[in-house]
Parts: structure tokens; sequence; C-alpha cells
């Protein structure tokens, strides 16, 4: 099986506690600013995981539907409007005024898979949709890269170890819990910002934004994030 379709247990949701819903709120209205969305938009949050900014982003009004393919984080996504399914093959067609893709939920195929994934996006929006992209600042990442990191919890050891191959970060992620452990890898695509507006473009979105982070900076290279707001003509 390929990573994607094993990696996305309830435990994902453990060792990422830090994203919680105080910052999913942050993180929603900031993509409501940005993004310039009327009261009761329409808002599709593809890989919406827990659904913890599918759920801000209804609190502030607006009308959303979550998507992920993982079953075990859809049933953690309570109050949300759900719909499991793959990100490279969207059920919609010109139904939001706007898609939201937060915490790196993108880069997890191959090219062509990657570039489906954004093609699907775009055909999802109407005319004059938006799509925010919020992904990791790959310059960031190749530079600084911490190897490994260990953390016990609650009596449950979390143990990430990283590495940069074939154009990928890839992070090996071992959970023990008593008697019990869990192992999986996650691996992303690293691309740079010119190339992510490049591959936006192809799919029919014009970035019309960019930022470095959800405090409204700029995007530079050292910044921690890029994250991209684009337009569909």
């Amino acid at each position: 099986m390929n990573w994607y379709e094993t990696a996305f247990q309830r435990e994902y949701l453990d060792l990422y506690y830090k994203r919680d819903d105080k910052s999913a709120k942050e993180e929603a209205e900031f993509a409501v600013n940005v993004l310039g969305l009327a009261p009761e938009s329409r808002i599709l949050d593809i890989a919406c995981g827990g659904g913890r900014h599918a759920r801000a982003l209804e609190a502030l009004g607006h009308q959303v539907v979550g998507l992920d393919l993982s079953s075990d984080l859809l049933q953690e996504a309570d109050g949300v409007t759900r719909v499991r399914g793959d990100m490279r093959a969207l059920p919609f067609v010109g139904t939001f005024d706007a898609a939201t893709s937060f915490f790196t939920s993108f880069g997890y195929f191959d090219e062509d898979g990657n570039r489906d994934v954004l093609r699907t996006a775009s055909g999802a929006l109407r005319s004059g949709g938006v799509y925010m992209l919020d992904y990791l600042n790959a310059i960031v990442v190749q530079t600084k890269l911490v190897p490994e990191g260990e953390e016990v919890r609650d009596g449950t050891t979390y143990k990430v170890r990283r590495r940069i191959e074939d154009g990928r970060v890839v992070k090996d992620v071992t959970i023990h819990r008593d008697d019990e452990t869990l192992e999986y890898t996650e691996s992303v695509r690293l691309y740079i910002h010119n190339e992510l507006v490049e591959m936006l473009a192809q799919s029919g979105l014009d970035v019309v934004a960019s930022y470095g982070d959800f405090d409204g900076s700029d995007y530079t290279t050292d910044a921690p994030r890029c994250i991209l707001v684009a337009r569909k003509p």
C-alpha cells in the first residue's frame, strides 16, 4: 500500500497534538481574510483530517465540506459535512467559492498525482473561485532539517526520523505505547515557491498573493511556510 493509505490513523492526531483547535481558529480567520470570502461562502477543505479547520471555518459563518481519504480521521471530524475521497479526483465540478489545503496536505504523490490534485481543485471551484495552499517552505526544510526527535507524553513515546531523499522529505514515525508499536512513513515532495506558482498556473489558477506564515508576513526564502493564494479566472 502507499504510505498515505496507512499513515493517517487516529495516532496521527496525537503526534501533531500542538495543531489544535486554537491554532485552527487563527488559521481559518487568516484564510477567510486573504481569500476575501463573503459570508456563507461555500468552502471545500481538502484533506480535512480530523476536521479542525472545517469546524473553524463553519464557526466563521461559512458552508464547509471536508474531504479526506482516511476513514479514521474522518471519524474524528465531528460536526462537519464529510466526504471520503481522493484529492486527485474530487467529486465536484464548479461547486465551491473557495478551497483550502492546510498543514502541507500537498506533495504526497508522484509528479502526475500532485498535478492532478491542483487540477481537480481548480475544477471544483466556480469561475472566480479562490484557493489557498498552505505548504512547507522547501528551502528551509532542506537547509534546517532536524534529523530526529523524540518525545514522551502520557506514557507514549513518539520518535520521528527525518531525511531528504529523491527530492522528498521523508519522516519515519514510531509510536510506542505499552506493548504496542505503530510504525509508518510520511513522504512529501519538496517544491519551491516558483515551482508551485507554475503548477498552479498550469492548473488554471493564478497566484495573487504569497505569504510566509499565518501572521500575514510576505513569503521569503527563510520564511516558516509557503502559503499561496490563487484565483480561478
